[in-house]
């Protein structure tokens, strides 16, 4: 009996052997035929049930992650805020003559939010106070690219966010070979070097002047129809101030002094407040990689966390007392914001397929996009059924982490992250739906 339980026991081994061999020789020829520099390329392929490696590759090796970055720092954060969390302004009446609106830094809030707030201002206020205390006063987070501040996926962000930050334009054609009219509806002060010509199509290039002033802006090109454009708000304080002047003034209201900064007391009753569900935020984030809205997340978990202004510094703590609360390590890793946008970050293929095993059964990963839904709209459809996953792309690199259901019914983490500077980043997602097929056929 021993020596038959012994032979069995040899042949597992073997066969397990023999499917380990064979798997690392089919990746490694969808890797070779890629002409991707192997170097470059890392990747961690885990059994979802024991955690245990199917295949790796590079997995050690510190890379910059991109945005499947957002799964580390979301989760944690939802954990924090719960899933019923709601985004918060709120305004508020003070003495007789008096009003504060409590900003809640909320990513949704738009321009009409807050002239429904200004509705419950009477004609005879005399101040207005802003409680701006949500978050720390910082626009950017650490190693954020500011000579790409005309970027619109990633704006300024503070307590003030309002209109996604982003100024609405519209370029309007004219007679041909002659100048277009320029129409900005937000009244917030820019100036236009405008030299876009009324022609036979539209394309327009739009960049900032800095050695003027940073509200300048320089137009050129074509236009054949009306174009919009979006351009990051670099001061979003003054932006929101200009939108509630505005909206006093629809309401016949006029302060004969500016707003006041100030925090909210107990003394102060509430008279009105605009709310968001989180719910919106947990698929903008993982879904449409939203970067607004992940960094907003990550720091009101901190303040909420920690009873203090959110910050990039307490929304990585709760990174942290997150990672050990599930018992992994995080002390070889470095996160400096929570969407990967600054190339300060630096993580691990192995780690990433680690978090996502030890957060397999979390509710907030179930909104991950499956193959046509956000930034997955047009990869990999043959696997719709059987992958969820978050993507990245920054600069040189790419990335994909999440979720894969092989065709024989076993379950795997994973993540692959590529950054070869002589390749492009189609042909770097390529070999991420490749590898992703060939794991879904072999595994």
């Amino acid at each position: 009996m021993k020596k038959l339980l012994a032979l069995f026991l040899t042949l597992l081994l073997c066969t397990t052997v023999s499917f380990a061999k064979a798997v690392k020789r089919d990746f490694s020829n969808v890797i070779n035929d890629s002409d991707i520099d192997k170097n470059s390329i890392a990747v961690s392929i885990k059994d979802l049930n024991t955690g245990k490696p199917v295949y790796e590759l590079n997995e050690k090796i510190l890379m910059h992650p991109a945005s499947v970055q957002k799964i580390l720092t979301l989760v944690p954060a939802i954990d924090v805020l719960g899933e019923d969390y709601e985004f918060t302004t709120e305004i508020y009446k003070r003495g007789e003559d008096a009003y504060l609106i409590k900003l809640g830094a909320d990513p949704y809030f738009t321009s009409s939010d807050l002239k429904k707030l200004v509705n419950n201002i009477d004609l005879d206020a005399k101040k207005i106070f802003i409680d701006d205390s949500i978050l720390e006063k910082k626009d950017w987070g650490e190693g954020w690219q500011w000579d790409d501040d005309m970027n619109i996926l990633m704006p300024r962000f503070n307590s003030y966010n309002m209109d996604k930050n982003l100024i609405k334009i519209t370029v309007m054609p004219t007679e041909a070979g002659k100048t277009p009219t320029i129409i900005n509806p937000s009244k917030y002060p820019l100036v236009f070097f405008n030299h876009v010509v009324t022609g036979k199509e539209n394309n327009v290039k739009i960049t900032r002047d800095n050695s003027i002033s940073n509200n300048t802006l320089i137009l050129e090109g074509t236009v054949n129809k009306p174009v919009t454009l979006y351009i990051p708000t670099n001061n979003l304080k003054r932006y929101f101030d200009i939108k509630l002047k505005n909206a006093l003034a629809d309401k016949k209201v006029y302060l004969k002094q500016n707003f006041i900064v100030d925090k909210q007391t107990d003394e102060d009753v509430v008279m009105g407040r605009i709310t968001h569900p989180i719910d919106n935020a947990i698929s903008d984030v993982l879904k449409n990689s939203d970067n607004l809205v992940s960094e907003t997340v990550t720091k009101l978990a901190g303040g909420k966390a920690y009873d203090d202004r959110g910050s990039d510094l307490n929304g990585i703590k709760v990174f942290n007392a997150y990672c050990k609360k599930i018992g992994l390590d995080n002390s070889k890793i470095r996160i400096t914001d929570a969407s990967g946008v600054s190339k300060n970050n630096l993580i691990n293929a192995d780690f990433i397929s680690e978090f996502l095993v030890k957060t397999k059964d979390n509710k907030t990963l179930d909104k991950l996009p499956i193959p046509g839904e956000g930034t997955l709209t047009h990869r990999m459809l043959p696997l719709k059924d059987n992958l969820r996953a978050k993507t990245g792309t920054h600069g040189d690199l790419s990335s994909i982490a999440g979720y894969l259901t092989s065709k024989s019914g076993n379950k795997y983490a994973f993540c692959i992250i590529i950054n070869d500077t002589a390749s492009t980043i189609s042909d770097m997602k390529t070999l991420e739906d490749y590898l992703l097929r060939e794991a879904y056929l072999r595994l």
